[in-house]
């Protein structure tokens, strides 16, 4: 092989590395749909969180889903409204519960999430692990809302807990149930004065099961 076309093959070479090497720190998007004729990569949550990357994107979109979804590495599990659709729902159907978090680094944000079993620990949201946040969740009808086993350093807000059998929310860690703003909604709260109007309680809330605390409980 002449020099010159040695230096254009080694070029070559050199250019395809660099491609491969930028495009892995590139996050992927994947969507989940309940339909086939919906044009998304998977049908099934947990088989779409399986597949991805750590720092992908699972986007799950409007429609009902029975499962029991364990999320196992550090990706973002995010619910759209689509076609005018509700958030999208995962129901448990009775066992287990509908989300368990297990891997740190997780983001829950926008999923409904009902009809967890009745057995200890089993949530709307379980969690397991540390530095994961959850926001703009609903979960009503479980035996917990969202249940904070053993964990650290979570972030919740924005999320809606109501209509929960034994408690809306229980944590035995020490975590943060709100953004230094705003914090979460739960509907056994009766006792909330919010004499500025600003839709926020006057009044902290102690979190069922150890010393995390509510700052900016939300009133509605």
């Amino acid at each position: 092989m002449s020099n010159i076309n040695y230096v254009k093959a080694a070029g070559g070479i050199f250019i395809l590395i660099l491609l491969l090497i930028s495009g892995l720190g590139q996050a992927n998007t994947v969507r989940v749909c309940e339909c086939r004729a919906c044009g998304c990569n998977y049908l099934d949550i947990q088989e779409a969180i399986d597949a991805v990357q750590p720092g992908d994107t699972v986007l799950v979109r409007s429609g009902n889903f029975k499962a029991n979804v364990n999320v196992t590495k550090p990706v973002n599990l995010i619910g759209q409204c689509w076609h005018e659709g509700d958030l999208p729902l995962i129901d448990a159907n009775g066992t287990g519960s509908a989300i368990t978090v297990s891997a740190d680094g997780v983001t829950v944000d926008s999923i409904i999430v009902v009809n967890s079993g009745n057995e200890t620990g089993d949530a709307g949201i379980k969690v397991v692990s540390n530095n994961n946040t959850f926001s703009n969740n609903v979960a009503h009808d479980n035996f917990y809302g969202i249940c904070l086993l053993n964990s650290s350093n979570n972030v919740l807000s924005l999320n809606r807990l109501f209509n929960n059998i034994e408690s809306n929310a229980f944590d035995n860690g020490e975590n943060q149930w709100d953004d230094g703003i705003v914090g979460n909604y739960y509907g056994n709260i009766t006792w909330c004065i919010d004499q500025n109007n600003d839709s926020i309680c006057d009044s902290a809330y102690n979190i069922s099961g150890g010393p995390s605390l509510d700052r900016y409980p939300l009133a509605m």
